[in-house]
């Protein structure tokens, strides 16, 4: 049987069902969009696509001495598959080790996880250990369901904590980079939050975890005769010097969620 995690908002008027599986929500009965789903409207696809090009292009100079085969260009074509599901499993098991760190934090399990062996994983979550100590971080809750009833969205935030003494929302992400849209998803969580349990934040952190160690690094960039320094493991970005920022991502959101809806109703009046 597929695993439920039930709850009820705005005090127990709104009944929710979150299943992690398929990532699905129903509230009051009702399948509802996610927030990252909405996001999912911004096309974030030229950065991948140089990405998996350069894959292709390594692989194919690596085997020019020896001449190519067919067989050798399909498995090329491939690598970008394999590559990003291998990266997706190192930022799983980091961000697994953090849930599992913050609900012993929280006392809500006993045993604290045990730190992993594999580099990667353990570069990331060093990264977050060092920042969680340097800014006395005190963590309220974790994988915590939010919904709008005014703008009918919901999701899952990572983190909710009082840091530097200051209530804060916390989105960890494992990549290379970090691009515009996390302000659109942390806006959107805060203000839901917001909305149904009448907090208030200060604003909201973005977390980087790395998806490689700095080994990894130089060697690509040597690889492709580019600069070497600048490598940044962790990277802890607070996104709220201005409080303005807050309501401008938020109009940003509501803009994605209305492009991403007319999307959807149109695209089959224009496939007839």
């Amino acid at each position: 049987m597929a695993e439920i995690l039930e709850l009820k908002l705005y005090k127990g008027k709104i009944p929710i069902k979150f299943y992690p599986a398929n990532h699905a929500y129903y509230v009051d009965g009702k399948r509802k969009t996610g927030v990252t789903t909405f996001l999912g409207i911004i096309d974030k696809s030229r950065p991948l696509i140089y990405w998996a090009v350069g894959l292709f292009k390594d692989f194919l100079f690596e085997n020019l001495p020896n001449g190519i085969t067919e067989e050798q260009i399909e498995e090329g074509s491939k690598l970008h598959a394999q590559f990003k599901e291998q990266a997706a499993t190192i930022g799983d098991m980091a961000h697994s080790w953090i849930e599992k760190y913050i609900a012993h934090k929280l006392k809500l399990t006993k045993e604290k996880p045990e730190i992993p062996d594999d580099p990667k994983v353990l570069n990331a979550i060093n990264g977050f250990l060092s920042w969680e100590k340097e800014h006395k971080v005190k963590f309220i809750s974790s994988e915590r369901v939010v919904y709008s009833k005014k703008y009918d969205y919901v999701g899952k935030m990572d983190i909710e904590a009082e840091i530097d003494g200051q209530l804060c929302l916390v989105d960890i992400k494992t990549s290379n980079g970090l691009y515009n849209s996390v302000a659109l998803q942390t806006a959107a969580y805060l203000k839901a939050d917001e909305e149904e349990s009448g907090k208030s934040y200060t604003g909201r952190w973005a977390i980087r975890l790395a998806k490689e160690t700095e080994e990894e690094f130089i060697a690509k960039m040597e690889k492709k005769g580019k600069d070497t320094t600048g490598y940044v493991a962790f990277e802890a970005k607070f996104l709220d010097d201005s409080m303005k920022n807050i309501e401008r991502d938020f109009k940003g959101f509501l803009s994605a969620k209305s492009l991403y809806e007319w999307n959807k109703e149109t695209e089959e009046e224009f496939k007839k």
